[in-house]
């Protein structure tokens, strides 16, 4: 029962995550929203093109936003997305500060490295349950062949028991 009372409220860390991913989406779609327009303006006959590349950036943004979402309600495989897109983030950091410097376009990357890490603190893990495995029924173990037929001889094993 405590456990359950612990999972209701979420730590604080969970949700300054959550407002760190939705920041980081608000600030590569402000980012990015010039490039859009000028990308529009100059498609001149490729305004489809243009049209269906502002439509990906949305829905990859609206994806974020509704992982953010469900990890902000406790969604542990939410968390796990997110974090392998923030270290996919963190990788491609590291290659443009190597190639390019530091400057103010890792603002985003920052946020997204800092909202995983949050997100795997101690203080929110109870907030992220680990599911319990189901348990598989105990298939029976081969104890040998019969020789004429060639078919498998079969012990089952004891009820509570699982093959091994």
């Amino acid at each position: 029962m405590a456990q359950q009372t612990e999972r209701c409220t979420r730590p604080r860390v969970v949700t300054i995550a959550v407002a760190l991913w939705w920041a980081s989406v608000i600030i590569s779609l402000v980012a990015a929203a010039p490039g859009i327009v000028v990308s529009l303006r100059e498609a001149g006959g490729g305004i489809i093109g243009a049209s269906l590349g502002l439509v990906l950036v949305l829905a990859w943004s609206a994806l974020f936003l509704w992982l953010a979402t469900r990890m902000g309600r406790g969604s542990g495989s939410a968390r796990l997305w997110l974090a392998i897109i923030a270290a996919l983030t963190a990788c491609s950091a590291v290659i443009t500060i190597a190639t390019d410097g530091v400057d103010w376009s890792l603002v985003d990357a920052v946020c997204i490295v800092v909202a995983a890490v949050l997100s795997y603190l101690p203080s929110a893990r109870p907030f992220f349950p680990r599911e319990e495995r189901r348990p598989r029924a105990a298939e029976p173990r081969t104890i040998g062949w019969d020789p004429t037929t060639g078919e498998r001889i079969v012990e089952t094993p004891p009820s509570g028991d699982r093959a091994h």
